[in-house]
């Protein structure tokens, strides 16, 4: 995956596809048999870390080097929070309602969330932008 997202201008596309079918993969597992769930689970799994992959060097290059390590902490810092919360939600929703298929349906639903933040998400600079030094003829003015 890395490979055709270092060439890419953009990568938002690539995480929101990753996102959109890891969020496909989660729901399904919600409908069949345990193992066609297991599959869909394990799919949806690949697709996230798919995610990750590209979610990493775009958040490093959309972030200014004086804040880049405190800003990829915090996004450490939240992603550690639900790992750490939703553990706890899935058990509460399956306490509550008896079956595990809330917890697959929020899954699914914050892979959805996250594509839509990731729109939001500044992306590499390109040729065609201004950057944010001054150039020659304005050092010069």
């Amino acid at each position: 995956m890395s490979h055709f997202t270092n060439r890419a201008p953009d990568r938002r596309p690539y995480l929101a596809i990753t996102l959109v079918l890891s969020a496909l993969r989660a729901y399904p597992a919600t409908l069949g048999s345990p193992w066609f769930g297991l599959a869909a689970v394990t799919l949806a799994g690949v697709g996230s870390k798919y995610a990750a992959t590209v979610l990493w060097p775009l958040a490093q290059s959309g972030l200014d080097l004086k804040i880049a390590a405190p800003g990829l902490a915090l996004v450490n810092s939240i992603g550690n929070l639900g790992g750490f919360v939703s553990p706890f939600l899935c058990g509460y929703l399956k306490d509550t309602t008896g079956s595990t298929n809330g917890g697959l349906y929020i899954l699914s639903a914050a892979s959805l969330l996250a594509v839509v933040a990731a729109r939001f998400l500044r992306g590499t600079r390109t040729a065609g932008t201004p950057s944010t030094t001054p150039s020659a003829e304005t050092q010069k003015a």
